[in-house]
């Protein structure tokens, strides 16, 4: 079963070397969620995926990939 939840973006002034009209955009994650994909603090390195009109997370299988 798929559990969904309606959310809104966090949108943010870019900082850094960002234009100076940049904005980021985030979302929040229930700690449910990312706890049954296996996160930890020690190992939080995802995979994220666009296909124009989804977004997909998955937990990274080889940390060394990110080197």
């Amino acid at each position: 079963m798929i559990e969904e939840r309606n959310m809104r973006l966090i949108i943010v002034k870019a900082g850094g070397t960002a234009g100076k009209n940049s904005l980021t955009y985030k979302i929040s994650l229930p700690s449910k969620w990312v706890k049954e994909m296996g996160f930890s603090l020690e190992d939080r390195n995802a995979v994220i995926a666009f296909d124009g009109e989804q977004i997909t997370i998955k937990k990274q299988s080889n940390p060394e990939e990110i080197i």
